[in-house]
């Protein structure tokens, strides 16, 4: 039995915007913006929440507690059966450091604040690292509770002081404040926009309007109601097929998809026009009825694929909707509809649904932080890949990444301690991953180094990245500062040697360096001006009495490099069954750094040249594995094992360019 006043074409709706999420996320081309029916779920729950409270407040009968207790019901329990669940398999296949991020994952998404956890943990939502996170999709729900949380004392104090036409009007004002709130939200953190709850409200608030305007009198005709619906289900599905970018969105397309399915859920359209029936068809109505379920099991299915490495090919991506459309079946039918009926009171419920799994999956996540992802899980396959790269890391490299930049922090000093011979370690975090190398070599030369630095960062004077990074549309100005800081530094401090390390090529593809806000902007002019500021930096650096030293890149990683090795490890087998890959066709150098480093060298005789390439690469064949451990950490970085390692190679190859030459 429907519950009075059930909606069939609602629950049709909602079986357009979970089947738009289960495309998108399968990689097909059919809707690459599907994703949107994430903003159709809001604005249906805005409809249906305030109009339910409306409804008992216009009755006399809300609860909030009892609004809470049902909500809880309806809600959790598929939640918690799926955190117990996820846990097992990351268990079994989560490597360390994942499994740790998994972990507070589950810690952050049983205190519903999810949405606050992964804009902090991934760079924006349709990324590569967050597309193995098996509880990404829980950022909405931890939206829906923060909007249950606002929602109903909000309209119980505008019910209580405004009469209800000054109700709607307040609703409306809100609404079109919360989209100004919104849209400055996408333009100020464009990369965390998708995630955020102020840049979300709105999409929920465009559905508590359609509820309150729901009762006016005015009524369109049948034929009137369904031009209007057939115009809203069009913009939905032509939304859907273009390709909308993710970052700095909910923004103005989000608002023509909201408008879109308030008008769906609107009586006036809704409920008189040919979409009503159109969405009322059985087969939808299903697929709606299940749609939380079935929202809940798709993403870590495809996660856990994501994970393994498996090609998504046509059988694979079967196989993922057949998983999701299964379990989201068994949860709807033995844990969702069951238990959403079941009436606890308010306290009882709280801390069963609540307060016990915050606690349990806080206090799981601090004991696995502690134990280290508890490697001991993989047990001796392969062999001791994952306790050598975890011995061989270096604590105190990552903090002086965008640390201090005046040489304050005695943390950051690697080679030998307290030698007569002083160098400065300045750049992004490239030069920051060869921590080890020049650790090796400064130790061999007896030289102290002071390591500084900054992620993403032109570490070189006068000069600004614009629209770089997450700074879209922006100077990166504490990038500048640092530069300016470093250089300060190097003619104060007088040092024996002064090393730059840079992720270079992407400098040199890029059009971002400029001198102020207004440069016009190109290649060519980028270039240009990367060149002057780098011979700039020279000639501070040989003022100073340094010696200038440039730290080339090593090769970018290839893709999929390690996901041989690594599937090893997560699947128990050995590297000789996987044959895996040791090494790379050595890829062509950019033809304009080679001329860059030979121009800086012509203009500065003194300057010493680093390459780890010379280590990393010979016949034609560049290394992606050192003594059998993987050089990479992620596409650019190498592990601490590797950098070390290629300084002993270096020292080996070609001698310690710190010291002076025998003749």
């Amino acid at each position: 039995m429907q519950p009075r006043g059930y909606r069939a074409d609602i629950d049709g709706l909602r079986a357009v915007a979970v089947l738009l999420v289960l495309i998108f996320h399968g990689g097909l081309a059919l809707f690459p913006s599907g994703f949107i029916g994430v903003d159709i779920f809001f604005v249906i729950s805005g409809y249906l929440t305030t109009s339910i409270i409306l409804s008992a407040v216009s009755r006399g009968d809300f609860s909030l507690k009892q609004f809470y207790v049902r909500r809880l019901w309806r809600l959790q329990p598929a939640i918690l059966v799926l955190l117990v669940a996820t846990l097992g398999v990351a268990s079994l296949l989560y490597l360390p450091k994942d499994f740790i991020d998994f972990l507070k994952s589950e810690k952050y998404t049983s205190l519903l604040l999810s949405n606050q956890f992964f804009s902090k943990a991934t760079d924006g939502y349709a990324t590569a690292e967050a597309a193995t996170l098996p509880l990404l999709h829980t950022w909405s729900l931890a939206i829906e509770w923060q909007w249950y949380i606002v929602l109903p004392l909000g309209l119980m104090a505008l019910t209580r002081y405004l009469a209800p036409h000054r109700l709607k009007m307040a609703v409306v004002l809100l609404t079109l404040s919360s989209i100004v709130v919104a849209l400055g939200v996408a333009k100020m953190i464009p990369e965390k926009s998708y995630y955020a709850f102020l840049g979300r409200i709105f999409e929920l608030l465009i559905g508590s309007c359609a509820a309150v305007l729901a009762n006016d009198r005015q009524r369109l005709s049948r034929a009137g109601a369904s031009a209007l619906g057939l115009a809203a289900l069009g913009v939905l599905i032509y939304a859907a097929t273009r390709s909308i970018p993710t970052t700095a969105y909910p923004g103005l397309p989000a608002i023509a998809i909201c408008l879109a399915t308030a008008l769906l859920v609107s009586g006036q359209v809704g409920q008189q026009g040919i979409t009503s029936k159109v969405l009322a068809w059985s087969p939808l109505v299903f697929i709606g009825t299940i749609s939380y379920s079935l929202y809940l099991w798709h993403w870590p299915v495809i996660a856990i694929i994501t994970y393994l490495g498996i090609e998504k090919t046509p059988a694979v991506v079967a196989g993922y909707f057949g998983a999701s459309f299964a379990l989201g079946i068994a949860s709807y039918y033995l844990i969702e509809k069951p238990l959403r009926r079941l009436r606890l009171g308010f306290g009882k419920t709280l801390v069963l649904l609540l307060v016990v799994p915050a606690v349990a999956f806080s206090v799981l996540y601090s004991a696995g932080n502690r134990a280290d992802g508890w490697m001991q899980r993989f047990g001796s396959a392969p062999s001791d890949i994952l306790p050598r790269l975890k011995a061989s890391e270096i604590p105190q490299r990552e903090p002086c990444l965008g640390g201090a930049t005046d040489g304050s922090d005695s943390s950051c000093v690697l080679g030998q301690a307290g030698a007569s011979k002083r160098a400065l370690l300045m750049g992004d975090s490239y030069s920051n991953h060869f921590w080890g190398l020049i650790d090796t070599l400064a130790k061999d030369a007896g030289i102290s180094v002071t390591a500084q630095g900054f992620p993403g960062c032109l570490a070189l004077p006068d000069v600004y990245l614009y629209d770089w990074w997450k700074y879209k549309n922006a100077l990166y100005k504490k990038c500048h500062d640092a530069a300016t800081a470093y250089h300060q530094q190097v003619a104060r401090n007088h040092y024996d040697y002064v090393i730059l390390g840079l992720t270079w090529d992407t400098y040199a593809d890029s059009s971002a360096v400029v001198l102020s806000i207004d440069d016009p902007r190109s290649q060519a002019l980028s270039r240009e001006r990367m060149k002057a500021a780098l011979l700039s930096s020279l000639e501070i650096v040989e003022q100073s009495g340094a010696t200038p030293v440039l730290l080339k890149s090593n090769i970018v990683m290839p893709e999929g490099a390690n996901d041989c090795l690594y599937r090893t490890i997560k699947l128990r087998n050995t590297i000789e069954d996987q044959q895996c890959a040791t090494s790379v066709a050595q890829p062509e150098e950019n033809p304009w750094l080679v001329q860059l480093f030979k121009d800086a060298k012509l203009a500065h005789p003194n300057l010493l040249i680093i390459d780890p390439k010379d280590v990393q690469c010979s016949g034609g064949q560049c290394k992606l594995l050192i003594d059998g451990l993987p050089i990479y950490r992620d596409i650019g970085h190498i592990t601490d094992f590797a950098s070390k390692a290629m300084g002993s190679l270096y020292l080996q190859a070609k001698g310690n360019p710190f010291k002076p030459k025998e003749d």
